[in-house]
């Protein structure tokens, strides 16, 4: 074999060694080749010599490599060749690569430092600290910069830019030791939280990660965070704007209240908002408060990360600055126009025309516990394209890039099952129950099992329009006289999933945490539609037939009704462990809890978009 040969064979052998089961293995990572990175007909080439698929297999492998010069393939190994250290240290950020970025900065600067020391010439000192702020306005932050754009433009997937925000992290913590003073260099100030009652922070994370490496100092007063403690830390370090997320509609009912505190308080602190509860509209709403004014210093919806960071830039240039508040009023003027014109949806009586289809109870009614499922069984049911379209980052990732992307993520994946399997990081465990019940309109009773005495009751909002449907519609009706039967689930992959997560973040290893939190979350997904499945058996009703709805969701956005839950399944304290938030959010995060509902045809819906407009306000 020639030297060129060898790197992609030894590649892809590794990769199937790994698929087959392989543990460990020693090599160097220097040459070997990523198999996300190898054209698809050489790994034909490979796959057919390793798997011997054709008798001229390596006779036809040997003549491909002939014709790579080792020109060639040196320059595709060191793609940095011939560049100047800046374009060098730059190159690491976008590309990912940490080792030798401390090495690159010693070079830049006019005297570099042995590992722990300190520099005791005031002169040299300062021409240290000259060229470390010169390397981080000219290098460091466009490289940065080069990433988001990059994001922005869909080449590029969110673990990859939280892997060059880790390549900055070590730069910038390296370059510190050739700064004088580092608050001289940050661009603002930035407080940021999750709002009270939510206990989700991986976007508000994400957020602190890019403005930390763009040069600002960023503040995380973590989650669930109280309005006042927001505002009086805000106060008492001058901060230049504040940061608010909520993951949910009811926790973002807590933005509009901060804001009118501060317009109350005569505070005039930028506000920046984000979350899956929330839109742009929803921002142009809440900057006219209760006083009728709008808030001056403004309310500005980021949809992600690196518009967030667009808009601190935009707020720390006088020149901008103006622009960008006058949009922001005008903006907010129409909206409420377009509001108070818009004309109210009905709330009616009208009922669906849905038929009640009562079943026969299981054997054993009331709550069950299951304290151990089977991992390698759930992993069965983990919806793959959501793993990685939504909670790995891949979304807008198509065609050969898509192939690449896939290979990538079929390997990680792999590798974290059999990571799980072996130490138990991932936990299902589960309260269910089957409850006697019967709809009274909108609510829907539920009694103690064996008897009509009334356990609890759920009210159900129903569609103002459309098919006006309410989940009480599905079973039968208290003027029947026939009791139907209910199930409910809370599900949870325990709380190492969290404790994993947070480890990661506190070692600044943003990638992995990330990927950690993506499957927790989706293996939370697929333990609920296991134990789903589970439930329809013990009904005794077809595969596939009714459905599950979950609280904070279209057909029941409110979460209220969780404490409820927690009383029909007491297990889920006394048992899991498990708590809910002062907003009634699940606490591990990684967790689900769904009503379950037998009907042939149950179906999703919404209650409508004045529904959630009304819990926002």
């Amino acid at each position: 074999f020639s030297a060129q040969a060898r790197p992609p064979l030894n590649s892809i052998m590794l990769y199937h060694c790994v698929q087959a089961g392989l543990d460990m293995a020693i090599i160097n990572p220097a040459h070997v080749t990523p198999y996300a990175d190898i054209p698809d007909d050489e790994k034909e080439l490979a796959e057919d010599l390793i798997f011997f698929r054709r008798k001229d297999a390596l006779q036809l492998y040997i003549e491909h490599y002939e014709n790579i010069t080792p020109t060639e393939q040196d320059s595709a190994i060191d793609p940095t060749e011939g560049m100047t250290t800046e374009e060098r240290l730059h190159w690491y950020i976008v590309h990912r690569h940490k080792d030798g970025v401390e090495a690159d900065i010693d070079a830049l600067v006019p005297h570099p430092l042995p590992a722990g020391e300190k520099m005791k010439d005031s002169k040299k000192r300062g021409e240290n600290h000259i060229k470390a702020v010169e390397i981080l306005n000219t290098v460091l932050l466009p490289a940065m910069k080069e990433v988001g754009d990059k994001f922005g433009a869909g080449e590029l997937i969110l673990p990859f830019v939280l892997q060059s925000a880790e390549v900055m992290k070590k730069s910038v913590s390296h370059l510190e030791n050739y700064l004088e003073k580092v608050e001289g260099v940050s661009k603002g100030l930035f407080v940021i939280a999750t709002v009270y009652g939510d206990v989700h922070d991986i976007g508000k994370n994400l957020v602190k990660t890019i403005l930390d490496n763009n040069g600002y100092e960023v503040i995380d007063l973590g989650k669930q965070t109280p309005a006042e403690t927001i505002i009086t830390k805000a106060v008492e370090v001058n901060a230049t704007a504040i940061g608010l997320s909520a993951l949910l509609v009811s926790t973002s009912k807590q933005m509009p209240l901060i804001v009118n505190e501060l317009q109350r308080r005569g505070l005039k602190i930028p506000v920046l908002i984000g979350g899956a509860a929330i839109n742009r509209r929803f921002g142009r709403r809440i900057l006219r408060t209760e006083d009728g004014e709008q808030y001056e210093a403004g309310v500005f919806y980021c949809k992600d990360a690196f518009e967030g960071l667009e808009t601190m830039d935009a707020l720390i240039d006088p020149e901008r600055k103006s622009p960008l508040l006058e949009k922001m009023r005008a903006d907010s003027e129409m909206e409420l126009s377009r509001t108070s014109q818009k004309p109210n949806d009905r709330i009616t009586d009208q009922r669906s025309n849905i038929v009640a289809a009562p079943i026969k109870p299981p054997e054993k009614l009331g709550q069950q516990l299951v304290k151990e499922m089977p991992l390698e069984s759930i992993f069965q049911f983990l919806n793959i394209k959501e793993l990685y379209r939504l909670s790995w980052g891949a979304k807008n990732t198509h065609g050969e890039e898509w192939v690449k992307l896939k290979a990538d993520f079929d390997a990680r994946l792999d590798r974290m099952k059999r990571e799980a399997l072996k130490t138990g990081w991932l936990k299902p465990q589960a309260v269910y129950g089957f409850f006697p019940c019967q709809a009274d309109g909108n609510d829907l009773l539920i009694y103690k099992p064996g008897t009509k005495e009334l356990a609890t009751q759920f009210t159900y909002p129903r569609q103002p329009s459309g098919d006006h449907l309410a989940l009480s519609d599905y079973f039968a009706s208290v003027d029947s006289d026939q009791i139907d039967t209910v199930a409910f689930q809370i599900v949870t992959v325990g709380d190492e999933a969290t404790q994993r997560f947070d480890a990661l973040q506190a070692k600044e290893d943003y990638s992995e945490a990330y990927f950690i939190h993506g499957l927790a979350v989706q293996t939370a997904e697929a333990t609920a539609e296991y134990l789903h499945r589970h439930i329809r058996r013990e009904l005794g009703i077809a595969e596939g037939q009714g459905k599950r709805y979950s609280w904070g969701y279209p057909a029941i956005p409110d979460l209220e009704d969780h404490p409820k839950v927690f009383g029909l399944l007491p297990a889920i304290e006394e048992e899991l462990g498990m708590t809910l938030s002062p907003a009634f959010q699940l606490i591990p995060e990684q967790s689900t809890a769904a009503i379950i509902i037998h009907h042939k045809d149950a179906k999703y819906y919404s209650v409508g978009e004045s529904r959630v407009e009304q819990l926002m306000k």
